[in-house]
């Protein structure tokens, strides 16, 4: 069998190599990858940046939208966006043997994703409007692509991204609509933060034992049906209670959440992992995401769990995965330069110290400062170490 080809489900090879002469001459375009995890870095940095100086006075930002509202959405619709579109445009092709999205196509999907970022900086670029209908159009526009490739070969198991990534075009929508009702707007968001938790929880209960079994002596178990069950029905039913007006509801579904994935995450060789700098920063970071559930469902603070789920839970794992996932599509070995593991715990750092802001009052802006600086760095290093990675050929001289 040629190395080069990927085996579908149905048994047969499809070829994904193609010539080097006639790859994309921006390597940076050659894979969904590419060009998402470093726009995703880069603005993760600049509206960090942006916030931390708009809270301390320095930057008059005049978005089109308030502020609070602006920092939310993007973090929320941008940052993680990028990601979540860069890892699943690069997944498919590893599931299903269909050349992923590359060159023109690529780079147009990418200005889509990158040209309500910029436009909503400032009201007065263009109209409000035209920005909405731009950054509503990217979801269902990558859902289309993901599901073209999935249905191609009938590998339906991958499908359910589809609706995930429709569910999170509903909510951004709904955040829109909330510009003039602030509760609908925050609901709005809060529920897209918890599909994102749901598209990590789905995804991390199958790369992180995996990935763990590959480089450790841990033996993978099979996946508790139960667990599977609880975990999955109750954050989904928990996203539908955040819009009824029964807030021991959401309460009692954020408990039951939190303990199905802490016991599930418990499966995955957790302990064979604090050797392995790619592994402990997964399996750390995916710990935050019981803990902000088990926060909400003991103390009723939505807020505060939304902290840990954002920062720790989706920063922390969007940071380790795009270590790992730039390493191994660029034929590089699985090994980090050194400063990524202070980078790993500064992510972390950042969760606990944000959770600490909005628990002791008395000290919550030099302790906010401390977790936007964290942040900083922890992407900044990203940035500088895997830039030059995302913006050059692979290693081993093969598309991607």
């Amino acid at each position: 069998m040629s190395k080069s080809g990927t085996r579908n489900t149905r048994g047969g090879i499809l070829n994904i190599d193609e010539p080097a002469n006639k790859q994309f001459p921006l390597a940076l375009f050659r894979l969904g990858f590419r060009p998402f995890f470093l726009g995703a870095s880069l603005f993760g940095l600049l509206s960090l940046l942006l916030w931390g100086a708009l809270l301390s006075g320095q930057v008059p930002l005049t978005p089109h939208a308030n502020p609070l509202w602006w920092h939310g959405h993007e973090m929320l619709f941008g940052f993680t966006g990028a990601v979540i579109a860069g890892f699943l445009l690069t997944a498919v092709q590893n599931w299903t043997g269909v050349p992923g999205i590359r060159g023109w196509p690529l780079l147009l999907l990418w200005c889509l994703w990158l040209a309500p970022r910029l436009l909503l900086l400032d009201a007065g670029i263009a109209p409000f409007t035209l920005v909405m209908l731009l950054d509503l159009a990217f979801f269902p526009v990558t859902a289309l692509l993901l599901g073209l490739a999935v249905i191609r070969v009938k590998q339906w198991r991958n499908l359910v991204f589809v609706p995930l990534l429709l569910l999170l075009f509903g909510a951004n929508l709904l955040s829109y609509l909330g510009l003039e009702q602030p509760g609908l707007a925050q609901k709005a968001l809060q529920a897209a933060a918890l599909l994102v938790i749901l598209l990590v929880a789905l995804l991390g209960g199958r790369v992180i034992p995996f990935f763990t079994e590959r480089a450790t002596d841990f033996n993978r178990k099979e996946p508790n049906p139960i667990l599977e069950a609880l975990s999955f029905a109750s954050l989904s039913l928990m996203i539908i209670s955040l819009f009824l007006p029964y807030p021991w509801l959401t309460q009692a579904l954020a408990l039951l959440a939190g303990v199905s994935l802490l016991l599930r995450w418990a499966r995955w060789g957790w302990r064979a992992s604090l050797k392995v700098p790619l592994l402990w920063s997964l399996h750390l970071s995916y710990l935050f995401i019981p803990l902000g559930l088990l926060i909400i469902g003991v103390s009723g603070q939505m807020m505060l769990g939304f902290h840990a789920l954002t920062v720790g839970g989706m920063g922390g794992m969007i940071l380790a995965m795009m270590a790992r996932v730039s390493l191994g599509h660029s034929g590089r070995p699985l090994q980090i330069a050194w400063p990524m593991i202070p980078a790993f715990s500064l992510i972390l750092l950042a969760a606990i110290l944000r959770v600490t802001a909005a628990i002791v009052p008395q000290v919550s802006q030099i302790l906010l400062m401390g977790a936007i600086l964290c942040w900083l760095m922890a992407f900044a290093t990203f940035v500088l170490l895997y830039a030059p990675i995302l913006c050059r050929a692979r290693l081993d001289g093969r598309p991607g």
